[in-house]
């Protein structure tokens, strides 16, 4: 394909809210509507024009047009889609502001995410590289029916490039930047016979941190992140095929996440600006000396296989296999003196098998029958330590007000005591040594250590069970009325424990001082069993050749999650199932030059679950927030000006709060509070330009800019806070991208400028020094400036 119907594909591709359409028509085909990507949403291939759904797809030629390589910079062009990498190993994942980003080993998605129909949405191995890609599916709305567990709100679905048996194909590139970049990667296809061919891709990419660490070391927000795949594909018949892919992706940046504190200056008389240098440690030995960094290692296998056995009916089948490896060391205080160091341990590992029964009659009937089974474990590991100084003159409020007493006070009759260092009793940086408590209570002095270590750890295992069915009936030349029901049992098993590793503090001279000692320090373990039913009704209406409309109702469910609560008479509590019922309406128009598409939805939600710290508990509760309402619009639109100029404009609008009162007519926890990561307003805009050099090749031009308005980091919107609001106001990024082809598109070159203004925003705050209150803030990315040269053949 020439680069100018590269581009223009491209430019429809970003422009419909439920499509995203390809101007080259296939050969035979007249309708204007056809013109369009071809998905598999509904476990069929469909032009994306004729899907009831807000969904958006883009191919691998427009990901690569946009320069998308994450999930993160996918989402600057997906209504409705807000991705948030803190780190790989720690993404959250929005859509319509409902976020999935929970890392205990027991907790649940709201938001689907797929490889090639094999969920990956457990949050610690979800972040992959979308490298050698076919096509990204967003479904938004509800999508329990068509992707089952997880999709209370949305399904993402990765589709990868399988091996081809047509002919050998290949590519490479590398590429250099500021920030130390360096990239590379590309992709070898051959066919090793008529019916068997293998295909081998890879990609690597090291960047440098771009927020300098005060106390020396690596830069921190660094990327080092290696990763291959093998596919293979087996056609013994022309009615009975078999893909196998093998993915492995390995992350490991040193220097881990900027936690910047927001109230405590990194080292005395540092600026609190996130973007300014920080000044994060590890100590003490922790975990063998690891420094901060992130060591994760994501794998699996998956076999697709197909068997057509007529023209109306075919069985599919996927099986997969999957695991993660990953820990993470860092830093949640934000400042200097030893107050934190933290690591999660994480590692899960998942089987999954679907049977499919596919019928199209080529006429009025589609229709799928199948069931899934899905086995999952995973455990967490959470040690932390401190310096018990640094600990105490933290704390140095909460010990004067116990003993009834200022902390001017206690420092006073200290000096008078002759203690030395007296001053340093609420001083981090120079701290007291001596246990307070002790010396006021008795008189005794006990020395405090410089390195404490206690640790909590969760584990957790699923066996999940679905059947489900979906039915689409041509009442009409023009009307379709489809209908779908999925059944869900689940059992769930739970395990938590808190321990100290060194013997009781010297503060409290209780078993723990941030964890709670469960149980004699072993584990302690809960079971419970679930199941529950999810549906869809949709209708589809052609309003002609070039529109058409729809409207659906469609119920989503998170399912029900336990977790740890010491304050349980068996030290758990159950979430029950997050349920949200959804009315959407939409439409897709294409005119001349001209692609429209968008939608409008309400929701509403019952037992809208969100996570509660417990301070005396030092853990993460699943709770019941209530009741909670919202309502949008979602749409994109592209106009094509000539051969050489298009252009597109993405929007969403989402009102999302918490109801005021919960079925009771008791006032809610967060009553009118916006949920979080969810800005109200998000833009998305591009211009899409191919000049001819003649003899020479093509020149392409892609500047984009992206806007969103204010967003809340927490669910409680810290409308209170005196210090400051974790909170990003409204801010947008632009990108541009210059490329050259040559003539025979072998060979081309490309620059590229992201954050192009160097805008200074945040991408996350609150994070787990909120917990003890001291928020921290991590920036986001300054403008990075790079280029890449590739082959084709």
């Amino acid at each position: 394909m020439a680069l100018k119907a590269r581009l223009l594909s491209a430019a429809a591709l970003a422009c419909a809210g439920v499509a995203a359409p390809v101007l080259a028509q296939s050969e035979g085909e007249t309708s204007a509507t056809t013109d369009v990507i071809v998905v598999t949403a509904q476990k069929r291939e469909q032009s994306l024009a004729d899907v009831p759904i807000n969904l958006t797809a883009y191919d691998g030629e427009r990901l690569q047009t946009l320069g998308v390589q994450q999930f993160d910079e996918l989402s600057d062009f997906v209504p409705g889609l807000e991705v948030q990498e803190q780190s790989p190993n720690n993404p959250g994942f929005v859509i319509r502001g409902i976020t999935s980003d929970d890392g205990a080993a027991t907790g649940e998605a709201r938001v689907a995410v797929f490889q090639d129909g094999v969920s990956i949405a457990r949050a610690r191995g979800a972040y992959i590289e979308l490298f050698d890609i076919e096509r990204v599916e967003v479904a938004k709305g509800p999508q329990a029916t068509l992707f089952g567990r997880g999709a209370l709100i949305g399904a993402i679905n990765v589709i990868q490039n399988k091996a081809d048996l047509e002919e050998v194909s290949g590519a490479a590139h590398v590429g250099f930047g500021d920030f130390g970049r360096f990239e590379m990667g590309g992709h070898l296809n051959v066919p090793l016979c008529a019916c068997f061919a293998v295909r081998v891709a890879a990609t690597h990419t090291a960047v440098d941190g771009y927020v300098d660490n005060a106390l020396g070391g690596d830069a921190l927000n660094a990327v080092d992140v290696s990763a291959i795949r093998l596919a293979a594909r087996w056609e013994p018949t022309p009615d009975l095929r078999f893909d196998l892919i093998g993915n492995f992706q390995d992350d490991n940046p040193i220097g881990g996440a900027s936690f910047k504190s927001g109230t405590i200056p990194p080292t005395p008389g540092g600026s609190l600006e996130p973007w300014e240098p920080a000044a994060l440690n590890t100590f003490g030995g922790f975990e063998d000396d690891r420094p901060l960094s992130i060591d994760r290692q994501v794998y699996g296998a998956t076999l697709l296989s197909r068997w057509d056995i007529n023209e109306a009916w075919s069985i599919n089948a996927i099986t997969g296999w999957r695991g993660f490896e990953a820990i993470e060391i860092f830093d949640p205080d934000g400042f200097a003196a030893e107050l934190l160091v933290v690591a999660e341990d994480a590692t899960g590992k998942q089987w999954s098998q679907e049977f499919r029964l596919n019928y199209d009659d080529g006429d009025r009937i589609q229709a799928f029958v199948g069931a899934s089974y899905f086995y999952e474990t995973g455990q967490q590991r959470l040690p932390l330590a401190t310096n018990e100084p640094v600990a105490q003159a933290f704390q140095a409020p909460l010990i004067a007000a116990g003993a009834g007493f200022t902390v001017a006070q206690i420092e006073g009759l200290l000096a008078q005591l002759g203690v030395p260092n007296a001053s340093g009793f609420d001083d981090p940086f120079n701290p007291l040594t001596i246990s307070v408590p002790a010396f006021l209570s008795s008189g005794a002095v006990v020395p405090l250590r410089d390195f404490y270590l206690e640790q909590t750890a969760n584990r957790g295992e699923t066996t999940a069970f679905d059947i489900f069915g979906d039915i689409t009936v041509s009442v009409t030349e023009r009307l379709d009325l489809t209908a779908g029901l999925r059944w869900t049992s689940e059992e769930k098993s739970a395990e938590v424990y808190g321990i100290n590793i060194l013997g009781p503090n010297n503060i409290t001279f209780a078993d723990t001082l941030f964890i709670p000692s469960t149980n004699n320090q072993t584990f302690t373990s809960g079971d419970r069993d679930f199941d529950d039913f999810t549906w869809r009704l949709v209708a589809t209406y052609a309003l002609s050749d070039i529109a058409n409309v729809w409207a659906s109702y469609a119920r989503g469910r998170r399912p029900d999650v336990i977790s740890f609560d010491s304050n349980s008479p068996d030290n758990f509590v159950v979430a029950p199932a997050e349920i949200v019922d959804s009315f959407e309406v939409g439409g897709f128009w294409t005119l001349a030059n001209t692609t429209l598409s968008g939608s409008v939805f309400y929701s509403e939600y019952e037992n809208f679950q969100t996570g509660r710290f417990e301070p005396n508990q030092a853990t993460f509760v699943t709770d019941n927030a209530g009741r909670a309402t919202q309502y949008g619009f979602e749409g994109q639109l592209e106009h094509r000006f000539n051969t050489t100029l298009a252009a597109f404009a993405t929007y969403a609008y989402n009102f999302a709060e918490f109801d005021d009162t919960d079925e009771d007519g008791n006032t809610q926890e967060f009553a009118g509070n916006s949920f979080r990561l969810s800005p109200e307003h998000a833009i998305s805009l591009g211009l899409l330009a191919e000049f001819d050099l003649a003899n020479f090749g093509t020149l392409s031009l892609v500047p984009t800019y992206v806007w969103q308005s204010e967003v809340f980091f927490d669910n409680d919107n810290d409308l209170t806070d005196a210090v400051q609001d974790e909170r990003q106001d409204s801010y947008g990024l632009a990108k541009l991208r210059v490329r050259f082809d040559n003539l025979e598109e072998t060979f081309y070159a490309e620059l590229f400028a992201n954050n192009l203004f160097d805008e200074d925003y945040i991408i996350d705050a609150g994070n787990t020094g909120d917990s003890f209150g001291i928020p921290t803030f991590i920036a986001g990315p300054p403008r990075m400036i790079g280029a890449r040269i590739g082959v084709n053949f």
